[in-house]
């Protein structure tokens, strides 16, 4: 999910934890998502990482309406009104930035998956790692609604540092 992979290229667990250090490293985490026009086009690093900021601000909400609100000013600021577009003999409709649009249509891509994870799974689905410090988000999309960690490896981590504590203690 494309928010989310934003939001976690700030990373705790790292020494330096800004893993957007420049323009190449906007462009190779676009292009991994498949947004490779779009990489050509998103040269202003400082507006990537304001617009980590804001879906940062979701996963951190007080509430679901906090959630709401924050996903629908986003999708009011970056989302585009339906319009008519040619293709082939028909038309098509369109409802957000063109791919060469660059940031806007970033933002618009990635606030859409979000408010579609919103609708589909719920806002309680959405979760910071338990892994301290760790703080990288995630959609819990497991069926039993339990999932606590970003990935296996934070997971077994705090498994490991739990086991040298209890074996300390012993």
């Amino acid at each position: 999910m494309l928010a989310v992979d934003l939001v976690n290229t700030w990373d705790e667990l790292e020494p330096e934890p800004d893993l957007i250090e420049g323009a190449e490293d906007v462009r190779t985490w676009l292009t991994w998502h498949g947004l490779d026009r779009a990489a050509k086009d998103v040269r202003d690093v400082d507006a990537v990482r304001a617009l980590r900021t804001r879906f940062d601000q979701v996963f951190d909400a007080k509430d679901e309406a906090e959630a709401a609100r924050l996903l629908n000013d986003l999708a009011g600021e970056y989302g585009t009104p339906p319009q008519l577009e040619r293709e082939g003999a028909g038309w098509r409709l369109r409802t957000w930035p063109d791919e060469g649009g660059g940031l806007r249509f970033v933002a618009a891509y990635a606030t859409a998956g979000l408010l579609d994870a919103f609708r589909t799974h719920g806002w309680q689905r959405f979760g910071r790692c338990a892994g301290s410090p760790c703080r990288c988000a995630f959609v819990d999309k497991s069926r039993n609604r339990s999932r606590r960690y970003c990935t296996v490896l934070c997971a077994d981590r705090v498994a490991q540092a739990s086991y040298r504590a209890r074996k300390r203690a012993r």
